[in-house]
């Protein structure tokens, strides 16, 4: 099959890999506390991949996690070669994560000439003071991704010390031509009321950019349903599934052992929570609903991790309410942002007016709840 088409093909299944629990950086939000000289070895690698690829279905996709990605290296080329080399029932993609700082000549000539079937994806924070504060390093080719990835977003990781530059972050990287994926880090009661009501000036400050610049690509504090959210008011719904881990999606750890995710396994669980785990919690548990969020009309779409609400707070359930806070104000923010668009049109089309009422149900909605 050839492995060139493979980029089209649905997604059948996608499987993890980690690869190393060693990293080249000490990033401050990093949950990963675990670090240590444990890598998986090709053959263990191959042995795992072998009858996910024997499997008839659609696309297999293949990721590549850790740790920093491309300290094994060494194992990722040998393993994607063995995979091209090999005869095998269904297409497939690889993808990884990386902070970039390894990357070498060989290592990009390797990534160019194998972008069709390997997308790397790059973090990176933003202004390169942020990136400094948070990694200790900002000499990184950004426009090696730019150039080889165009279409593959850069993970930006907003935390408390760096929130005060998010809007100029977002807008560095927009300006060098990137699609941008801001994340609010999980920082477990660092988020005081000053450093949330910061969050809200930095997302009003990139509503103006926008404004001027309405070609540039959203960031996903900017992409809403408003009229999923209004139907949510009047029809509340319980959470019954989540991301896909352990459901479409699971992670070998270098033993070859598998878990739900990366998060919910050794690299960074420990004791008796990863015991849990492994005893079967996230399979046996039928409704991930926080009592709390029942009326929220935005349980659906919040960003909400399940691993790391166990991880924190030892209950899949129990979610982070910072990142609640900070979900309703990217709504706010939205909405502003299409109120400012729809004021600018002389004539509003039935789509308008339908996100127009919703917009009215919504903020009737939250003055309720003050």
């Amino acid at each position: 099959m050839n492995d060139i088409d493979c980029i089209n093909d649905t997604c059948g299944e996608a499987v993890g890999l980690l690869m190393t629990y060693r990293c080249n950086l000490k990033c401050k939000y990093c949950y990963i506390h675990t670090k240590r000289n444990q890598d998986m070895t090709l053959e263990k690698a191959q042995s795992i991949l072998e009858p996910f690829l024997l499997k008839e279905g659609g696309r297999l996709d293949i990721a590549f996690m850790g740790g920093e990605t491309l300290m094994a290296i060494d194992v990722i080329r040998p393993l994607v070669e063995w995979v091209k080399q090999g005869y095998w029932n269904r297409t497939y993609r690889f993808f990884g994560s990386t902070n970039g700082s390894l990357l070498n000549s060989d290592m990009k000539d390797w990534f160019k000439a194998n972008a069709h079937i390997i997308a790397l994806g790059l973090s990176y924070d933003g202004l390169p003071s942020s990136q400094s504060n948070n990694r200790g390093n900002d000499n990184i080719d950004i426009d090696f991704f730019l150039n080889t990835w165009p279409n593959q977003p850069i993970q930006m990781t907003i935390n408390t010390e760096t929130v005060g530059q998010m809007a100029d972050g977002v807008i560095y990287l927009l300006e060098k031509g990137a699609l941008v994926h801001p994340n609010v880090a999980y920082e477990e009661n660092e988020w005081s009321e000053d450093k949330i009501n910061e969050y809200a000036i930095q997302l009003n400050k990139l509503i103006h950019y926008y404004e001027s610049n309405p070609d540039k690509p959203l960031i996903s504090q900017f992409v809403h349903d408003l009229n999923v959210y209004a139907r949510c008011i009047d029809s509340p719904t319980k959470q019954l599934e989540i991301c896909g881990a352990g459901n479409g999606f699971q992670v070998f750890d270098t033993d070859g052992l598998s878990y739900p995710c990366h998060i919910l396994s050794p690299l960074v669980l420990q004791g008796q929570k990863l015991e849990q785990i492994k005893e079967g919690l996230l399979a046996n548990t039928t409704d991930f609903s926080d009592k709390d969020c029942e009326r929220c009309p935005y349980v659906s779409s919040c960003p909400t991790c399940f691993a790391c609400n166990y991880l924190y707070r030892n209950n899949l359930t129990k979610r982070d309410k910072t990142h609640c806070e900070i979900m309703k104000l990217e709504v706010k923010a939205f909405i502003k942002k299409e109120i400012l668009r729809l004021s600018k049109k002389e004539v509003l089309s039935p789509k308008d007016a339908t996100e127009i009422d919703s917009i009215k149900k919504l903020n009737d909605f939250n003055k309720s709840r003050k």
